[in-house]
């Protein structure tokens, strides 16, 4: 969601808000709705004190959500890098393959799985590159002790690049149910109706509305607030983009023209396989 949608949605709720004051206000009775206002504010301070609690707790949830699928994407790039390194001491044949397979797959997951992730769907491609990389690992016959080590080392930091896929993966799909949600939205809008019940013609207009736009723009932005969080991936402003495996692409690249001149790559910039494009 962008900036200017967010500020679109607090103008028309607001605006709705002082319209429905505006209204309930000119139907006022003359001392107003309440008889005894000092327990009609007290009873107005226990729903917004439970509104705020229902608020904090999915917002908490849904913070936990986007900082794990942030942290998750940081190391499945750090694993990558890590796997780079760890097939030097394999023979040049198959040391080339992974490398450049690895490279492919960094390609694959910011070119293709993002863009997929942000309509909460897996890559087909990456899965591929992950299926491919596993084949040429297996043709792996160690030679000495180093070899062995790397080896070992290997299934190490696959399973802590696939344990950081999966854990990305799950994040793309919303984390707040439905049903949350509509508790969430009822809850806001009782605060809102309740609220709305202070009209009295006694007060001045300005204050009245400055009330009733005061209470809406926090229940409005809270709710935006957890609607943004639930939404990890796309491509709207502060949403979690590939920047950590993006950079450990660029850096690999970098490193295996250096220290590997004229070693090609598998596939193109994008990530898609050379020896299946026709």
């Amino acid at each position: 969601m962008e900036i200017w949608q967010i500020a679109l949605i607090l103008v028309a709720a607001d605006a709705a808000a002082i319209g429905a004051m505006l209204l309930v206000r000119r139907r006022s009775p003359d001392s107003g709705f309440f008889h005894d206002s000092q327990a009609a504010a007290g009873v107005f301070t226990v729903t917004g004190t439970i509104f705020a609690v229902m608020v904090g707790f999915v917002f908490l949830i849904s913070f936990q959500s986007y900082a794990s699928a942030r942290s998750n994407s940081q190391t499945e790039a750090g694993a990558t890098a890590a796997l780079f390194d760890t097939a030097d001491p394999f023979p040049d044949r198959v040391r080339g393959a992974l490398q450049g397979e690895l490279i492919c797959y960094g390609r694959a997951v910011v070119s293709d799985e993002w863009p997929s992730m942000a309509r909460g769907e897996p890559s087909a491609l990456v899965n591929y590159w992950e299926s491919r990389i596993d084949s040429t690992f297996e043709s792996l016959k160690p030679i000495g002790a180093s070899a062995g080590n790397a080896q070992q080392n290997w299934f190490d930091e696959t399973d802590s690049r696939r344990s950081a896929r999966r854990a990305r993966l799950a994040e793309a799909d919303p984390f707040v149910p439905a049903p949350i949600w509509f508790l969430l939205i009822i809850a806001g809008l009782a605060v809102i109706t309740y609220a709305l019940h202070f009209a009295d013609r006694r007060e001045s207009r300005g204050a009245q509305v400055l009330l009733v736009v005061a209470i809406t723009t926090v229940v409005s932005s809270s709710l935006l607030t957890i609607a943004f969080l639930d939404n990890a991936y796309g491509d709207h402003a502060g949403s979690i983009t590939p920047k950590a495996m993006r950079a450990t692409v660029f850096s690999l690249e970098h490193e295996l023209s250096v220290r590997y001149q004229g070693t090609a790559l598998p596939c193109s910039a994008l990530g898609r396989p050379l020896d299946l494009q026709s």
